[in-house]
């Protein structure tokens, strides 16, 4: 098969050959049949194709590679990625998204791509930003995105990256119904301490919330309780702080008042305490809100761990919250989905999206991809 490289493009030369290279997968008809520089160089590395330049001089392969890295400087990364796709034996098109790529056996034009590819080195990086809008473009082409990640050594990692959907299997019941008491609760710091033992095992039994101690009270992060302050069953004490100088004044025993205060305050008490909590709190109330089991996945080395149920015994996901601005190193994404995928769990990223007047929140989940 002969072709000419002309502008960065390479054209196969007569008409006897153009339907067999169409069926066989490359090149796309434009008059002409054009090759993109992957599958010219992947042909010729295989002795399928024999490439002149214009001048009528062949090429070899490490001339055309050359050429070839002067019209892309991404053409290293897309070659690799597109030899070992060929080479596991699917077809594969370049297309606005770096490749299309379709089902082992079918054919470009006969059936649809189901994938499409982004490519990456290990030394670039991704915004969350990035990440979301990839999602986005993902749901309008109705196709599955992949994130092909070259490292130094040239070996290659697939991610594939969908949209996690959380049904609502078991919506919380509304405990104590429209005139529920709310229960006293004091403020430790970091914590919050629910004295009514009654409460207090009902909501770590049937909802999995806080760590019971022996005596039957109930320790709550600071995200459980802000929810549970919001649906109305608790009631939050602070210790009331006075000042030296009325300390002094006082000439009777120094008693230590509490007060309770509204969601609002506490809300500021908590982001003093941890800067991201109202973005870890959307987050929560709106896992909890469709009926998931949410606990702290420190232990993992993220915010939350949830399960589907109240009967399963392992958590499915791992949700980490990270601010709208964040950019992820590939050493950073590889490092969370390697974990994730090591105690058999999803890695799951929240952001948030425009919806008309309202934001709602998606979530990114990425896992490794055998392909």
């Amino acid at each position: 098969m002969q072709a000419v490289l002309s502008d960065g493009k390479v054209v196969v030369a007569g008409s006897e050959t153009e339907a067999d290279i169409l069926a066989k997968g490359y090149g796309r008809k434009k008059g002409k049949i054009e090759l993109s520089l992957e599958e010219a160089a992947f042909l010729l590395e295989t002795g399928k194709i024999r490439i002149k330049d214009e001048a009528g001089k062949e090429l070899n392969l490490d001339g055309f590679l050359e050429h070839a890295l002067d019209v892309s400087p991404k053409f290293a990364l897309r070659y690799l990625i597109y030899t070992d796709l060929k080479e596991r034996g699917y077809a594969v098109q370049p297309g606005g998204v770096d490749f299309w790529l379709y089902p082992r056996g079918a054919k470009p034009g006969e059936k649809p791509a189901r994938h499409f590819i982004r490519i990456f080195s290990e030394s670039d990086f991704l915004s969350l930003n990035d990440l979301a809008a990839l999602l986005i473009s993902a749901r309008n082409m109705r196709k599955e995105p992949i994130i092909a990640v070259v490292d130094e050594e040239s070996d290659i990692t697939y991610y594939e990256v969908q949209e996690a959907k959380f049904e609502s299997v078991e919506p919380e019941k509304d405990r104590g119904g429209s005139k529920k008491r709310k229960a006293k609760t004091s403020l430790l710091g970091d914590r919050v301490v629910l004295w009514d033992a009654d409460l207090a095992e009902n909501l770590y039994r049937n909802d999995f919330y806080g760590k019971l101690t022996k005596e039957k009270r109930l320790l709550l992060s600071l995200v459980e309780a802000a929810y549970l302050m919001k649906k109305g069953l608790l009631e939050i004490e602070v210790r009331e702080q006075k000042s030296d100088l009325e300390k002094a004044r006082s000439l009777k025993p120094q008693t230590t008042n509490h007060k309770p205060v509204n969601f609002e305050r506490f809300v500021k008490y908590a982001n003093a305490i941890e800067p991201d909590f109202m973005d870890k709190y959307v987050v929560y109330e709106d896992l909890r809100e469709k009926g998931l089991v949410v606990k702290t996945g420190f232990k993992f080395g993220s915010h939350f761990r949830v399960y589907k149920t109240k009967q399963q015994k392992h958590s499915s996901y791992l949700i980490h919250v990270l601010p709208e601005e964040h950019v992820f190193s590939m050493a950073e994404l590889s490092r969370a989905v390697r974990l994730a995928h090591g105690v058999k769990k999803r890695m799951i990223f929240p952001f948030k999206e425009k919806e008309g007047a309202e934001s709602i929140i998606r979530y990114v989940d990425i896992g490794r991809m055998k392909l």
